[in-house]
């Protein structure tokens, strides 16, 4: 149960009917299809795709974000910070199967028989540390906030996760730890010399701050939170799991240069990433299976900014996609959309929903699995789930004449004959019945 509930928390975190047209053989068809919808919102997108080796880009809706835009790249960090890792294992300085009491002296609640491999592909039943108050971290004006160590926050150990996949910031945040001490040197340092400078990554930073040129405006709940910027937030808290900023330009030279060539590591080495792990992720890498093909790449969500990507080994296409507030607009039919248009395939060209036919879905409901309430609003002649302890709002559209589909993170909601009983929820292959509350 705890495996199931970590799966569909990493969904619903990452760290929620079409009408046909000729299709358009440029990327302009995805912004035909977006851009109305995102300026109403008042939200915008940037996009680069990489297809038989031609990079093209688009920017939709508001705030004129660009392939230039430089945002914080959330957890795709821990791509950086699992490269770092694997340059030492190729030197002789540390093996996989290393355990952190190796390096690190006694952590409370960290058991020092963890393994480099189990952090790396979070499998370590450790408790979260960075997700914890992280509102109140980043919205404080309180400096010491910044002076207390995290990993005096550590609860205890679940060992009942240990062996199993279940995604923790804390994991990476260790790892972190472990480079500096292998390597004598600041993380940071390691990221600017080992990774940013040999790929001339002119406009990627090790950690995100205020005075960055060209920077994008974080958003939070509608609002610009420029002010709260700090740096300590990023790289004391977010830190290895977290910290770095960049732009698309530079990040589809990073993942280049990971999968196409050995400039950061060997073919080998490379090849462990995406093999090691579980069918969900592997060494700094998510995966993704569609058709029997397992895609690559890793998502990264913090307050202000949201980034998705993910590379074909196969036919070394590409997509990256970022916005400047915490989740990414219509995340999933987007995503599909994307890699549609990389596989030459059509692409539907309208988002719509008949309210009037939905209307007895609007109510509370309880994801037992998951421990969470989920709510179906209404506003403005749109439905909306709210899952409101995740911070996710998605727009529902119609699939059919009894389901709705939720454009974030991919979910069914289908009528039952009994609808005062609840809806059934469908997602990733998962169902179950999602109860109204107040009802039996």
């Amino acid at each position: 149960m705890k495996t199931l509930q970590s799966t569909l928390m990493l969904f619903i975190l990452m760290s929620f009917a079409f009408i046909s047209s000729a299709q358009d053989v440029s990327l302009n068809i995805i912004k035909l299809k977006y851009d109305s919808s995102l300026l109403e919102k008042q939200q915008g997108l940037a996009i680069l795709t990489k297809k038989e080796g031609q990079i093209e880009t688009i920017s939709m809706g508001a705030h004129h974000l660009t392939k230039t835009s430089v945002f914080n790249i959330g957890s795709a960090t821990k791509t950086f910070t699992a490269i770092l890792i694997l340059q030492e294992m190729e030197k002789g300085n540390l093996a996989l199967t290393d355990s952190i009491n190796q390096f690190l002296t006694p952590i409370n609640n960290v058991p020092g028989t963890l393994t480099l491999e189990e952090l790396l592909t979070h499998e370590s039943g450790l408790d979260e540390i960075i997700g914890k108050n992280i509102l109140t971290i980043y919205f404080g004006k309180n400096d010491s906030l910044y002076d207390t160590s995290l990993l005096n926050q550590l609860e205890a150990h679940h060992p009942e996760e240990h062996g199993k996949f279940s995604y923790c910031n804390s994991n990476y945040f260790l790892l972190g730890k472990v480079l500096e001490k292998v390597t004598d040197r600041r993380y940071f340092d390691l990221v600017q010399e080992r990774i940013i400078e040999p790929l001339q990554l002119h406009n990627t930073y090790p950690y995100l701050h205020k005075n960055i040129p060209n920077l994008a405006q974080p958003r939070h709940e509608d609002k610009n939170v420029s002010k709260y910027l700090d740096f300590r937030y990023f790289a004391n808290i977010a830190y290895a799991a977290g910290s770095i900023a960049s732009t698309l330009t530079d990040m589809e030279v990073f993942y280049t240069a990971l999968f196409e060539t050995e400039k950061l590591l060997k073919k080998e080495t490379a090849q462990l990433m995406m093999t090691k792990g579980s069918e969900h992720y592997g060494l700094g890498l998510m995966k993704s299976s569609n058709q029997d093909i397992i895609s690559y790449g890793h998502g990264g969500n913090n307050i202000g900014y949201a980034f998705r990507n993910e590379y074909n080994p196969v036919t070394k296409t590409l997509y990256l996609a970022f916005t400047n507030s915490r989740t990414l607009p219509f995340q999933k039919v987007l995503v599909d959309d994307l890699d549609a248009y990389l596989t030459n395939k059509t692409i539907k060209n309208t988002l719509a929903l008949d309210v009037s036919q939905f209307r007895d879905f609007i109510g509370t409901y309880h994801l037992e699995e998951a421990k969470l309430v989920l709510e179906i609003i209404e506003e403005d002649n749109k439905l909306y789930l709210l899952a409101e302890a995740q911070g996710v709002k998605s727009e529902l559209i119609q699939k059919n004449e009894t389901t709705l589909f939720d454009t974030t993170v991919g979910a069914t909601l289908e009528r039952l004959e009994d609808s005062d009983a609840g809806l059934k929820f469908s997602q990733n292959g998962f169902e179950t019945l999602i109860k109204r509350m107040g009802k039996k």
